[in-house]
């Protein structure tokens, strides 16, 4: 279960209260279940249910890597980080989700054949800001601490 926004009136453990992950680890967290295709089953208060909050659980582009992507896979993992790939139901492109494991701010640079990708400069996505990035021919985010992003990537 999502334990994301306002949890009551019986949040399982403790009172009744906002979650105690930071919208970065909330948001991490959607990101997560969504790239892995889990149900996504939230635990909240629609009644108490915040702006923000709302706009983890609606959001069009990032609800569509869970309900319609498929291959969802590992691409690289170590002590720092995690990328995983899936692919959109249409096959164009592949979507990019890529968490900081670390509890500081960190710098994350690849290059595309590090993902077991093709060489070459590819048109970027934000799914949770909802706009284009730069084209770009390498990977680099400063991602925060227990941070994340999901993107659509598509090969030039």
């Amino acid at each position: 279960m999502l334990p994301i926004g306002y949890l009551g009136p019986a949040p399982g453990w403790g009172q009744s209260r906002a979650s105690r992950l930071t919208h970065d680890e909330q948001r991490t967290l959607m990101t997560l279940w969504c790239i892995f295709r889990s149900p996504l089953m939230w635990g909240g208060n629609p009644t108490r249910t915040d702006e923000w909050t709302l706009s983890l659980l609606t959001n069009p582009e990032v609800l569509a890597v869970d309900q319609h992507s498929l291959g969802s896979r590992v691409a690289l993992e170590n002590e720092a980080v995690a990328a995983w790939l899936a692919q959109p139901a249409d096959g164009n492109g592949d979507y990019l989700a890529v968490f900081n494991l670390r509890d500081v701010q960190q710098k994350v640079d690849f290059e595309w054949k590090d993902l077991s990708l093709p060489a070459g400069k590819y048109e970027i996505r934000d799914l949770w800001q909802r706009n284009n990035l730069t084209d770009a021919l390498s990977f680099s985010v400063d991602l925060p601490s227990h941070g994340s992003i999901l993107y659509r990537i598509k090969r030039h």
